[in-house]
């Protein structure tokens, strides 16, 4: 009876191997991987702005060892800041209007690196590394009216200004993600921007960490 059930449980426990490592057969090395993700936010850093953006990326790579995928990865960003100002003072009858629109285009390409960790049977969490350069274009409109009166400020000065710029900038980005799997070679995942770093060369660099509902991805992978 005892040798029944250590067969038995020798018998489970392959069967459990097998079930465990054939859902996760695309993970395995020499597997080819390729996916898109795009995400859009809003949000107002104070209560004269307005911030709205979008991004949609995609990725291609090869499992060189299961469950790490090394390739590459490029994309397009899109962020516009928009500020308001109203005032008059309440001494005055003078009106003062201030608004301002910046736009800013991204391109970015370079290399990715993905590690998956498994969990049961149809998810797993991954972390991706990202690196290369990145063409940013802005457009910068200002528009000013004062020195008018409440209520009629066409009285008063207006001026108004635009300008543009280009530059190449080195980037590198953290991101950890979940993603499902509800076939062999189909995965759906979520991924969040978590570390951002750029450098603009000449013009400085910046370090951002920080994790909101904006900054996350909903994409799918094809694995085979």
């Amino acid at each position: 009876m005892n040798i029944l059930q250590t067969m038995k449980t020798i018998h489970l426990t392959i069967l459990a191997l097998l079930v465990a490592s054939s859902a996760f057969a695309q993970l395995q090395s020499g597997n080819r991987f390729a996916g898109i993700q795009v995400g859009a936010g809003f949000s107002k850093p104070d209560e004269f702005s307005k911030v709205t953006s979008f991004e949609a990326a995609s990725s291609a790579g090869y499992f060189i060892q299961d469950k790490l995928v090394v390739g590459l990865s490029y994309g397009y960003q899109y962020a516009a800041n928009r500020q308001e100002r109203c005032s008059a003072p309440g001494s005055s009858s003078m009106f003062y209007h201030y608004e301002s629109k910046t736009v800013a285009h991204s391109y970015n390409i370079g290399p990715m690196v993905r590690y998956y960790v498994s969990l049961g049977s149809k998810f797993a969490l991954f972390a991706e590394g990202t690196a290369g350069f990145a063409l940013i274009s802005k457009r910068a409109e200002q528009n000013s009216i004062g020195t008018g009166q409440f209520g009629d400020p066409t009285g008063g000065s207006q001026t108004s200004s635009t300008s543009r710029s280009k530059g190449l900038s080195l980037y590198g980005t953290l991101s950890p993600g979940l993603v499902f799997f509800p076939s062999d070679r189909l995965g759906i995942e979520l991924k969040a921007n978590l570390l951002n770093y750029q450098s603009g060369f000449d013009r400085g660099s910046d370090t951002e960490a920080k994790l909101s509902a904006s900054r996350m991805k909903l994409g799918i992978g094809f694995y085979f």
